[in-house]
């Protein structure tokens, strides 16, 4: 019962899972679910370029439409690690599921934005010009609508006027063109791909949320991370070995991505935005997601960022 409930609270999207899956000889196979973009990228650097193999394990890949539907994955039983951002694990935590990071993503910064809002009219500039306006996201009440309320409210608008819908980040830009949506939060590189169909790019760098943040990374179930110390181990060694090989080879990374995302390699080598891969979590840019949060509504109340992070 706890378990079906746990599904549920989860399964935001209901998005089903496609396995790709990596078979080699004496590596300890591991269930990894994401979606494929820059932000993403620690799992496919580690497993193409032998971060994983190096420390014994292989990854079984599965596209998810976001952390939500990873989590409940998770949950049950058909994945053993996986990627979501901040606020989806603290939802998460919040709800008494007991999930934990175990190693950092991408860090956003006005210096190396990493995502963005793209929208369809160029009159939209500021907060107030949101104001009534239906925005999208690959989740509909997580980091991307959290972090972009944030900025409308710190630069003059309502958010609290602004309508949220779910949508898979590949669909995002041609719902704009559309007029179904005014707009959307997204990572690279849907960003760029906005630009190049004419839209038009906010980086959300006048007040906002916090001026660096570790978006997310790659968690487990608590009592899976318990049952598993020295496969997590080596997960965590390799995604933060493939992080710092990632921030020294842009260009390779572009090639990576672009083979599990399926977007033009020249659209990721264009791409403006490239944040920079953390070897370590830095608890203070992952705090004020946290309290923002609790401040909107998305948890019941804040709580240390140490209790969503493994002792790895």
């Amino acid at each position: 019962m706890i378990r079906r409930r746990a599904l549920q609270l989860l399964a935001g999207t209901g998005a089903a899972l496609a396995a790709s899956p990596v078979a080699a000889q004496n590596l300890i196979p591991i269930r990894v679910g994401t979606f494929a973009s820059e932000s993403t990228g620690g799992i496919f650097y580690a497993q193409d370029q032998g971060f994983l193999a190096k420390h014994g394990l292989t990854a079984v890949i599965n596209m998810a439409t976001g952390g939500a539907a990873v989590g409940a994955a998770l949950l049950g039983g058909d994945l053993d690690m996986g990627e979501a951002d901040v606020v989806t694990v603290a939802i998460a935590h919040d709800k008494g599921i007991p999930f934990q990071f175990v190693a950092p993503g991408e860090l956003h910064t006005n210096k190396y934005p990493t995502l963005a809002v793209v929208v369809g009219s160029a009159a939209i500039q500021s907060g107030k010009d949101f104001n009534g306006k239906t925005m999208a996201c690959n989740v509909a009440r997580g980091f991307g609508s959290l972090i972009t309320n944030a900025w409308i409210d710190n630069n003059g608008g309502d958010s609290k006027t602004v309508k949220w819908v779910e949508m898979p980040f590949g669909a995002l830009v041609a719902a704009t063109q559309k007029g179904t949506i005014d707009g959307y939060c997204a990572p690279e590189p849907f960003v760029d791909l906005g630009g190049a169909a004419g839209l038009h790019v906010l980086l959300m760098d006048k007040n906002p949320i916090a001026t660096s943040y570790i978006q997310g990374g790659w968690f487990a179930s608590k009592d899976w991370i318990k049952a598993h110390p020295s496969v997590v181990n080596a997960f965590s060694l390799a995604i933060r070995e493939a992080n710092e090989w990632a921030n020294q080879n842009p260009e390779a990374t572009a090639a990576i991505i672009s083979k599990y995302s399926k977007v033009p390699i020249n659209v990721i080598t264009g791409m403006k935005m490239r944040g920079q891969y953390q070897a370590a979590f830095d608890k203070p840019t992952m705090q004020p997601l946290i309290d923002a949060a609790a401040k909107y509504g998305y948890i019941s109340k804040s709580f240390p960022v140490s209790d969503i992070i493994a002792n790895t």
